[in-house]
């Protein structure tokens, strides 16, 4: 086989491989905190659509009615995040970093929703404003690997995130409950299957 049909092969591993492990972490980047009532209608999904634009209407007049409260602005934001709705989220976090400047959890939350809006670069640096300040916070740290991996196609990066996380929290998992160091492990695996001439 030529060198071209061989590197075409290599990509191909590569692109499996990163496909395997996004099956793994694909929808788990999580949030720092949820409160109750914007937790239950995303654990409820779609059959409490109604709710949740209820519950999006009433905060959204409440940030009105009340624009200098920078809880409710985080509840909006958590309740666009859980709907899915990247673009007002971003706007409404950033709001609630005017009047909360600092808080380490709702830049996290501005960071996932950056990704989801796929700015993924933007969101590595909120992670990493985040980081700067604490390099123990689990969600930024396994967030930015997730970014990483799946936003900006770098296993590599992704797995070094993932290690220094498990330096400070060995027990680790993502939302979905697998072990972030069986994430490592298998991404190193699948990373040196592909590499393999």
């Amino acid at each position: 086989m030529d060198s071209k049909g061989m590197i075409k092969k290599e990509r191909v591993y590569l692109y499996v491989a990163v496909a395997l492990i996004i099956g793994f972490v694909g929808g788990v980047m999580y949030s720092a905190y949820r409160t109750p009532a914007t937790a239950e209608v995303h654990q409820d999904g779609g059959g409490h659509q109604r709710e949740a634009a209820a519950t999006i209407a009433a905060l959204e007049k409440a940030t009105k009615d009340n624009p200098k409260d920078g809880q409710l602005w985080v509840e909006l934001g958590h309740a666009y995040f859980d709907t899915g709705q990247a673009k007002q989220a971003i706007a409404a976090y950033h709001k609630a970093l005017e009047l909360l400047p600092g808080d380490l959890n709702v830049m996290t939350d501005l960071g996932v929703m950056y990704h989801q809006d796929n700015q993924h670069q933007k969101a590595i640096e909120m992670f990493d404003q985040v980081l700067r300040v604490n390099p123990e916070h689990e969600q930024a740290r396994f967030n930015k690997g997730v970014v990483l991996l799946t936003g900006l196609n770098d296993p590599k990066g992704a797995v070094a995130e993932w290690k220094i996380l498990l330096k400070y929290h060995p027990m680790a998992a993502a939302p979905s409950g697998k072990m972030v160091a069986d994430l490592i492990e298998q991404l190193e695996k699948q990373t040196k299957e592909t590499a393999k001439p």
